[in-house]
């Protein structure tokens, strides 16, 4: 019986290898089929709540896990310090939470979240400070306890402010190792100024003048009701999240935050080389000018152009030349970029000592040629599908959404900007990139910061142009930590 039923099925395959192949239905040949139809994508949207003293919270429902995000953003940060306390906002945020409350201590703190498998951190940036909770979903009233707590009723102890300020002391130390680190810090002052807020940093001066009544100060300045926008994601409920967020905030008082803006930047880029000696086989560089503001009418233009020009990874055209083409660097980057009053048009790269100037005469003939021939077909598609590819996986999670639309709306930008950004990406053609680059980009203006060893390097920077000698070690000395 089984051998009968072996022989009926290979007579069967032998018959059916007999006939001819048809296709089937509907299948097409690969060189048939057109283009694959546009991505789309929607944006998720959150919901936005008011408490009773103000506090605004965007709110996403995510019930994938039993776990809960909250975060925090308040106007306010290192551009607002006092130039001579340089490195308050960063402390105060650090302190705040490792000093605990006035009903908690820091080390208890750590102990009721350790329990509960719950985190708090806060951080302090340039234009923002920012805390961020997580919790499991059975566990939230209580992290929204500790973390309304921090906020409202922080303790700012000596001792943790002495801890967190020799723990910046010691980074301050270390930057000067790091010769890539040196080279952005040596850009950030000669592009934007030392006494300005965008290009000052903290030094041992600055923090050993900051006292616990500053830090105190800072926070009374910056932390109210209505400086606070939360963000909440996770598997609870709108109703669940007003409950709990409207106790855990009860009796907070509302207070007027006045910041006052920094001063308008002016450009201060000449075409100056400064160097700065270090023993290091590679030549550290940065060079570049002022870029844009914030949500510039050019701004989709740029996008696409900087994707090219030396931000699409190893399809940008300063990778291709620089790594693949020469074998000059490992990495390097650009673009123009925009920022509060106005970013960097930027490049940066650690470039083989031995053709420093080579390729530094690569770089600013790859800007010219933006700005002389239109890229190609290729180049502007391959720009735009990784831009609108790279956007649409920044946004898999709820939290990422909420974080982006959150900082967006802090930012002043547009309600609808992200669901109109995949359709203005698409708009940008060669000749607008064209206009951005000489509208832009200027090589013949750009400051180059040099942090190396001149002797290895092929030809003298004075060659170049006027060169200005930055001594590494007088400015080491200069920021010694002053004697207590």
């Amino acid at each position: 019986m089984k051998r009968n039923t072996i022989v009926k099925t290979a007579a069967a395959l032998a018959f059916a290898l007999l006939i001819p192949a048809r296709p089937a239905i509907g299948q097409k040949h690969p060189s048939d089929l057109g283009p694959p139809p546009p991505l789309s994508f929607k944006m998720p949207k959150p919901a936005w709540l008011t408490l009773a003293n103000g506090v605004r919270v965007a709110y996403m429902r995510d019930t994938e896990l039993p776990l809960v995000t909250v975060l925090g953003l308040l106007r306010g940060g290192s551009i607002f310090e006092p130039a001579d306390k340089s490195g308050l906002a960063q402390l105060t945020a650090t302190v705040l939470r490792t000093g605990g409350t006035k009903t908690r201590g820091g080390d208890a703190i750590n102990e009721e979240l350790e329990f509960i498998a719950a985190t708090v951190e806060a951080m302090g940036g340039a234009e923002f400070m920012t805390v961020i909770g997580s919790s499991l979903k059975k566990d939230f009233a209580k992290l929204m306890e500790i973390y309304a707590d921090l906020i409202m009723n922080p303790a700012f102890p000596r001792d943790k402010l002495d801890l967190a300020r020799n723990q910046s002391l010691e980074g301050i130390r270390r930057q000067w190792d790091q010769p890539s680190r040196v080279s952005s810090l040596l850009f950030n002052e000669r592009l934007y100024g030392p006494d300005s807020p965008y290009g000052r940093r903290p030094k041992p001066a600055t923090l050993e003048a900051i006292g616990r009544e500053d830090l105190v100060a800072f926070h009374k300045r910056i932390f109210s009701p209505d400086n606070l926008m939360l963000g909440v994601a996770g598997d609870v409920t709108a109703g669940e999240v007003k409950a709990i967020l409207e106790k855990a905030f009860k009796g907070w008082p509302k207070a007027k935050v006045d910041l006052a803006e920094p001063a308008p930047l002016e450009e201060r880029a000449d075409g100056t080389i400064y160097y700065a000696y270090k023993d290091t086989p590679q030549a550290n560089l940065y060079l570049g000018h002022l870029g844009v503001r914030r949500n510039n009418p050019d701004q989709y233009k740029l996008e696409v152009l900087n994707n090219i020009f030396g931000g699409g990874g190893f399809t940008a055209r300063l990778m291709k030349e620089l790594r693949s083409n020469r074998g000059l660097t490992y990495g390097i980057y650009g673009g123009v970029m925009e920022g509060r009053d106005r970013g960097p048009f930027m490049v940066a790269s650690q470039l083989k000592a031995a053709n420093f100037v080579e390729a530094l005469g690569l770089i600013k003939d790859i800007i010219r040629d933006l700005q002389t021939n239109p890229v190609s077909d290729e180049e502007i598609e391959t720009a735009k599908n990784s831009i609108i590819n790279s956007f649409v996986f920044n946004f898999e999670q709820n939290v990422q959404v909420m974080s982006r639309l959150m900082t967006l709306k802090l930012q002043g930008y547009a309600d609808n900007y992200l669901d109109a950004y995949i359709d203005n990406i698409r708009k940008v053609t060669k000749q607008d990139i064209l206009e951005a680059a000489k509208k832009y980009m200027d090589p013949a203006r750009t400051i180059v910061v040099v942090v190396g060893d001149e002797k290895r390097f092929d030809r003298p920077l004075s060659s170049l142009g006027p060169v200005k000698t930055i001594d590494l070690k007088a400015v080491m000395e200069a920021e010694r930590r002053p004697e207590r």
